[in-house]
């Protein structure tokens, strides 16, 4: 259940992240195409699982910056979407990520202790 809900924090990053990125990115001189393809690459990078700690943090700095400019329920949005890129940042990308299938994915078991090992009996 931990590898959907991080899926699914992914996806939701990945829909805050396209359209704060693609609006401050593009600059008036008309660099909309560039702006447009680079936020677009981190949101599909999210998606997948590609680079999600980076892309992460790099998304939460994004977003924090952001809020210097922001005000009212924008601010507030930006801040949530910021603290959930943060944790994703934090917790990385979960199983279902491209991530996991590269690096490995680690499992751990907490075994009840044992006598020898300090359990009481």
């Amino acid at each position: 259940m931990t590898g959907i809900a991080l899926l699914l924090l992914r996806f939701s990053c990945a829909a805050a992240a396209f359209p704060a990125l693609a609006s401050w990115w593009s600059r008036p001189d008309g660099d909309a195409p560039a702006a447009i393809a680079s936020a677009g690459g981190l949101a599909v990078a999210l998606m997948i699982g590609l680079g999600t700690r980076a892309v992460g943090l790099l998304l939460a700095v994004a977003l924090a910056a952001g809020l210097l400019a922001a005000k009212g329920d924008r601010a507030l949005l930006l801040l949530a979407a910021a603290g959930g890129a943060g944790a994703l940042a934090l917790q990385g990308p979960g199983a279902y990520s491209v991530d996991a299938h590269r690096y490995g994915r680690r499992v751990i078991r907490l075994a009840p202790r044992t006598p020898d090992r300090g359990g009481g009996a």
